[in-house]
């Protein structure tokens, strides 16, 4: 049964209680910076009276106190730092591209988890960064350059466009779906103040859009894995949608339990296998946020049996006889030798 909208908006006050306490997430780009270290250092040196900590889910993010100003830190204008949310990572993380792949960012603007993938991958491969919106595709370039991703192709298209039978695209392996949303699970003063009112006709359409994008996704012939995300709180946007997709495609994937450690799931009352799921909640310190993994089965191998080729000597003076070792080669010449010495006394025969 799905909650109902007080249902939702009763949850969403509790959990937002003291939003303004959210944590500000600053990813370390090691794009652009080759040592870490360093950059711990300097911003204890900019940061002196700022007790940040690293997080214990996601690599080379750091956690400061609320409202930490970055306006004027120069890490942060060279590009060497990333203001990123922790739920925002989780999609990278989640997807966990292997250096030298070949993934596709099927939303991608404005670029912060094209970023991280880049980074996942030691910015090696490539990263086909895809958006269909011209102004945010100018800003999605721009982050590209100021921030060292070199292994990230940028493409102005509709991912939808896009043929998963073309050859650009052929070793495409990975995919991270984050399509448009609702966007009810952003924690900002105006939704703590005043829940907004749930569209279910707005709703109808952003979810057939996306379950567009997953199925489109998930019919790369070469995909094995794709994650899909969104920052909504609503099931219609998460659990019903990937619900809907493993139904229509469960010949071929499967969901994988993603981030174990995590301990905050999909709601199992939608669907049994949402437990694989992943959602964030401001209980958690981050925005509202959802993500789940598709993995791609693997086919069995159907065992073949080995016809095992008997070896056959030329029919001579043996009649055909089936030999199988050296052994059984002397011993069939010492046998003919004996039979017939007296017919050819002196007749050596060689077989090896």
């Amino acid at each position: 049964m799905l909650p109902t909208l007080q249902d939702l908006k009763t949850q969403f006050h509790k959990d937002n209680t003291g939003y303004k306490r959210l944590p500000l997430y600053v990813r370390i780009n090691t794009l652009s910076v080759a040592e870490p270290t360093t950059v711990i250092k300097q911003l204890k040196t900019q940061f002196p009276d700022a007790n940040f900590t690293g997080d214990s889910h996601i690599n080379f993010l750091l956690k400061f106190p609320a409202h930490t100003n970055f306006s004027k830190c120069k890490l942060y204008r060279k590009g060497h730092v990333i203001i990123q949310d922790k739920a925002s990572c989780m999609s990278g993380a989640a997807l966990n591209p292997p250096p030298s792949s070949t993934v596709i960012d099927a939303c991608s603007a404005p670029g912060n988890k094209t970023l991280h993938l880049a980074a996942l991958m030691g910015n090696t491969g490539t990263v086909f960064a895809v958006e269909k919106d011209r102004k945010r595709f100018k800003r999605l370039q721009n982050n590209i350059t100021k921030h060292g991703a070199n292994n990230v192709t940028p493409v102005c298209t509709d991912f939808l466009k896009i043929s998963s039978e073309d050859s650009k695209y052929a070793k495409v392996s990975h995919i991270l779906v984050d399509p448009s949303c609702s966007g009810s699970g952003m924690v900002t003063e105006s939704l703590v103040n005043n829940f907004q009112s749930k569209n279910e006709e707005k709703i109808k359409q952003l979810t057939e859009l996306q379950k567009s994008l997953l199925c489109h996704a998930l019919s790369f012939p070469r995909a094995v894995r794709v994650v899909y995300s969104t920052c909504s709180v609503y099931p219609e946007e998460n659990e019903c949608v990937v619900r809907e997709m493993l139904e229509s495609h469960h010949e071929n994937w499967q969901l994988a339990r993603v981030l174990p450690d995590w301990t905050r799931r999909g709601d199992t009352a939608v669907f049994t296998q949402a437990d694989k799921c992943v959602r964030c909640s401001p209980q958690d310190q981050t925005n509202g946020f959802f993500l789940a993994c598709f993995v791609r089965k693997q086919k069995q191998k159907v065992k073949q049996k080995v016809k095992v080729k008997q070896k056959v000597r030329d029919r001579d003076f043996l009649g055909g006889t089936k030999i199988q070792s050296v052994f059984s080669v002397r011993h069939l010449a010492m046998r003919y030798r004996m039979k017939h010495h007296y017919k050819y006394p002196y007749k050596f025969i060689r077989l090896y």
